[in-house]
């Protein structure tokens, strides 16, 4: 990783550890924007190369799994309330840890792997990767949590006064 990517990468883990502190409206179309900005990114620095050794592919899969659960985790751990006929969530001290954990997972476990010949193709695109499919699988639990509630499907639709609970 050069010291441009680190830099990188630092800017977005810390900007999406910051929109993990602030509340924010859960709307249906609108569900995977961070996801879908992380994987362009992502994909934008190099983030993919297919895996062409034993131990690449069991670092690649391992990595994807662990995204996964994180996310589905995360989904279900966010707060989640109803407000004026609005649907709110927002991260806590248990969901921004578990997301600065997978990351220091991945970073590590591509650390450990250049270091031992087990890979040399970790990139730094690929953390941003990992980083896009948990968002996307926290973002769809969330959703689904946040539909019982009144969310609103899309940005132009108008919200309902029906439900109205607190955190």
């Amino acid at each position: 990783m050069t010291v441009y990517e680190i830099v990188i990468l630092v800017a977005m883990v810390g900007y999406a550890i910051f929109r993990q502190t602030q509340f924010h409206e859960v709307v249906g179309d609108t569900r995977f924007k961070l996801a879908i900005i992380y994987g362009i990114v992502g994909l934008a620095m190099g983030g993919y190369h297919v895996p062409n050794g034993r131990w690449e592919i069991i670092f690649l899969a391992t990595s994807l799994l662990l995204s996964v659960v994180v996310g589905l985790v995360r989904g279900k751990y966010t707060r989640v309330w109803a407000d004026q006929g609005r649907v709110y969530s927002q991260g806590t001290a248990f969901t921004i840890s578990l997301f600065v954990g997978l990351v220091a997972v991945k970073f590590t476990m591509g650390t450990l792997a250049y270091f031992n010949g087990l890979s040399d193709s970790g990139r730094f695109g690929e953390i941003l990767l990992m980083i896009a499919t948990m968002v996307a699988f926290q973002a769809q639990i969330i959703w689904r949590r946040a539909q019982p509630l009144g969310a609103r499907t899309s940005e132009k639709a108008q919200p309902t006064r029906s439900h109205t609970t607190t955190p």
